[in-house]
């Protein structure tokens, strides 16, 4: 019998009885080919009609130390009566429903620079009479040499895939994946070559992020470049649930502390056993709250379902800080560079500057200079800084780690910025107002803020004012935003004419649960300034209450 590759097979056998119905195993192309990396590819098979008696598929490769080896793992049982090897078993209900098998290929002999073609075979094993003289179908793959002299392959591991993601390799090449684990481009590169990988099209309902640095120059060896994925959408710097951001309850009522007793420290603990030292930003992926603790040059993480916090990473003069769920990236505004790190790992990887020199150069990594970077977000491709001492927003091309400076102007003493993927909004601290920039057609306005100092609500932005807004965030109706001097939450329509109402401010300075209002009972902030941060998880207000180095939450 020869092997099919890449067509349909499908093949009858007629039972010995003249008035039996034909019957015939359907078996699918191979979807790709295995490699000695050990990439997977797969085929289903199925019966044509669901059998009187359980059917068995007895499943055997020609080649397992020069090919591939089928995984047994469901719906292919381990070998076992009544094939002595893997196989597949088809009842009387279930028999026309596709059934899966994946082979792995196997690493063959090294040096060797030729491709290795086996087959894998399909045989019955059943009691009943129709299918009991089915003849054995052969599948044809293919396992691809990895062996080419001077050449090397660029390859991924994906964790915690559920669903398809397409990456691109150098913006060109792509790569469409289904399942977890490793996988290569096609395309072997010269040595020396430059790779860049990143994310094309991501999975329904999950982020999957790099690992550590997604490019570089090939050094006469592969190389592996790391994915993971997580449940939800990036928006805002943040991790929420859903696709389109839902708008918060507008019922605010109180200020609950969830961590911190308002004493510095660096010590880890649940809730007012914690400590920090001048928490002054605060980013969440709806499972954890992430927090530059500034004083402390340490990240640390706070768990929202116990409260319990931990240190992430240490990191010099943390100021700002966003997540994509996977990573957390930090600036470093007296260092002057931007940091990558992963949750799972805490590794930190340099995204921008270079540490202890500012400037002001746009650039890939090692060339780029910033300049008292304080705050930043994430539309999970880009990150988007604020350069503070430069008066500029930076993108950072997170595929790339090559950065450039938008055409934002009138900025002053700049500080918190978000974005909804198509805007940005900036707090323009020094000129007290709120600034949107969009980023396809580069025009930017001032929504909120006369210019001048004060605390005054109007239904139209531009005639309310503010008294140094520093903190942003928002969700799909209103960005909310933590002043500074001004020691308010205010919040902002997200709709022309983009009106503004206060929230809250303090009864007093200090770390006081209770009430909020104008004024509540609570007290937040200190005495002359709140110049902290602010996010959302899509169901509430969280901020970090610098001067009082504790965690709050705003309750309906």
């Amino acid at each position: 019998m020869k092997p099919t590759p890449g067509v349909l097979a499908l093949l009858s056998t007629v039972n010995s009885s003249s008035s039996a119905t034909a019957v015939s195993l359907v078996v699918s192309a191979i979807g790709g080919n295995t490699n000695e990396f050990g990439v997977r590819a797969s085929f289903t098979v199925a019966l044509s009609k669901n059998p009187e008696k359980t059917v068995y598929l007895c499943l055997e490769s020609s080649d397992t130390a020069g090919g591939g080896t089928i995984i047994e793992s469901a719906p292919v049982f381990s070998a076992n009566t009544p094939c002595n090897k893997p196989y597949l078993e088809f009842s009387s209900t279930t028999g026309t429903v596709p059934q899966s098998v994946t082979i792995e290929g196997a690493r063959g002999t090294v040096g060797v620079q030729t491709d290795t073609s086996y087959t894998i075979s399909v045989s019955a094993s059943t009691e009943d009479p129709s299918f009991k003289t089915l003849s054995t179908v052969t599948v044809g793959v293919t396992n691809k040499n990895i062996d080419i002299p001077g050449s090397y392959f660029v390859r991924v591991f994906i964790k915690n895939l559920n669903g398809n993601l397409i990456l691109k390799n150098n913006g060109s090449e792509t790569l469409n994946l289904s399942s977890s684990g490793y996988n290569n481009f096609a395309t072997a590169l010269t040595d020396l070559s430059a790779y860049s990988v990143s994310v094309l099209t991501q999975p329904s309902a999950q982020v999957c992020s790099v690992e550590g640095s997604p490019f570089g120059n090939l050094a006469s060896a592969h190389v592996v470049v790391t994915f993971d994925c997580v449940g939800g959408f990036v928006f805002n710097g943040t991790l929420f649930s859903t696709p389109n951001p839902p708008t918060l309850n507008q019922s605010f009522a109180s200020l609950v502390t969830l961590s911190g007793d308002g004493t510095s420290g660096s010590n880890n603990g649940i809730g007012a056993t914690a400590h920090f030292n001048n928490p002054i930003a605060i980013a969440t992926d709806g499972q954890n709250l992430f927090l530059a603790d500034l004083m402390n040059n340490l990240v640390r993480k706070h768990n929202l379902g116990d409260n319990s916090v931990t240190t992430l990473a240490a990191s010099p003069g943390p100021h700002g800080i966003a997540t994509d769920g996977v990573n957390v990236y930090v600036t470093s505004y007296n260092n002057h560079i931007v940091n990558k790190i992963n949750i799972s790992t805490g590794t930190i990887t340099l995204m921008a500057g270079s540490a202890g020199v500012s400037g002001d150069v746009d650039g890939g990594i090692g060339t780029s200079r910033l300049n008292t970077p304080t705050y930043l977000t994430t539309d999970g491709i880009n990150l988007f800084v604020t350069d503070r001492a430069n008066n500029k927003i930076k993108k950072i091309i997170i595929a790339t780690g090559v950065t450039s400076s938008l055409s934002v102007t009138g900025m002053n003493n700049a500080n918190g910025i978000t974005t909804d993927g198509n805007d940005l909004y900036i707090a323009n601290s020094g000129n007290h107002t709120i600034l949107k920039y969009n980023l396809t057609s580069s025009l930017q306005s001032v929504v909120a803020g006369t210019g001048v100092s004060g605390n005054s609500d109007h239904s139209t932005g531009t005639f309310a004012s503010l008294n140094s807004p520093y903190g942003l965030t928002m969700d799909g109706s209103f960005l909310y935003l933590l002043e500074g001097a001004g020691k308010s939450f205010r919040k902002m329509s997200l709709s022309a004419p983009y009106g503004i109402t206060t929230i809250a401010t303090p009864q007093s300075a200090g770390l006081l649960d209770g009430t909020i209002g104008t004024p509540g009972t609570s007290g937040f902030c200190n005495a002359s300034n709140c110049d902290t941060s602010i996010t959302t998880d899509g169901n509430f207000l969280f901020f970090s209450d610098r001067h009082n180095h504790s965690v709050r939450k705003i309750l309906y």
